[in-house]
């Protein structure tokens, strides 16, 4: 009887210690990021039209969000199975409404032109910190080209979709939930608030009729990278 019992007992430690550890997987929803920036004296002026906070939304393999800079806003939506890009640009200071879609290459570069994209060695630390309810390690990510280093903070407890955001660190294991970004210049800080288990809206790569399609190319060359 003792011994049944404590089989039993045993049995009953390693399904609670299971379901402890249990990998959380969560195929739609949203994720609320804050962002902190470091700016340089020149880029001072800019403070107060950078956004503060990013809702990304995802469902499957698509996912999108929105960049208000005030005098224009885009919705990035992003494929992760294809590594496709749609960016929907409304300026209406100027009644425009522009769309792009980007193939996997023209994403790439223009993830790279934004100071993304890196060849990053992800090398995880021993160091642990708590973000969003969620256990996270600290990984020390190298530009391979260029030795300059990030310091990427993810979660091996949840299973979330590769969006927009996190695409560039494909070596960390687990999903991001605080990194840094630097586009010419602009230094952020980008840390999960919440992640939301949650029913959303439909999310397509379709132009929506309104918008004039633009190809890459034309926005490589306004953009002064053509």
């Amino acid at each position: 009887m003792i011994k049944t019992l404590r089989i039993g007992l045993l049995t009953l430690l390693c399904a609670i210690n299971a379901t402890a550890n249990a990998q959380k997987t969560i195929n739609e929803g949203t994720i609320t990021y804050g962002l902190t920036y470091n700016l340089p004296a020149d880029k001072q002026a800019m403070a107060a039209m950078l956004p503060k906070e990013y809702k990304m939304k995802f469902k499957g393999d698509l996912s999108q969000f929105t960049m208000d800079m005030g005098m224009f806003s885009t919705l990035i939506i992003f494929n992760n199975r294809s590594k496709e890009t749609l960016s929907l640009t409304e300026i209406p200071i100027q009644d425009k409404k522009i769309a792009v879609k980007m193939t996997k290459e023209q994403t790439e570069k223009m993830a790279e032109m934004q100071g993304g994209n890196k060849n990053y060695e992800a090398i995880p630390t021993t160091e642990k910190k708590v973000i969003a309810t969620y256990n996270c390690t600290k990984y020390t990510c190298k530009d391979k080209e260029t030795g300059a280093q990030v310091d990427v903070w993810a979660t091996a407890e949840l299973q979330i979709p590769t969006n927009t955001l996190t695409n560039m660190f494909n070596g960390v294991k687990g999903v991001p939930m605080e990194f840094s970004s630097d586009s010419h210049g602009v230094k952020a800080k980008i840390t999960v608030k919440t992640i939301a288990d949650e029913k959303v809206s439909e999310i397509t790569m379709d132009v929506p009729k309104e918008f004039e399609i633009m190809s890459f190319d034309d926005l490589m060359k306004q953009m002064g990278g053509g």
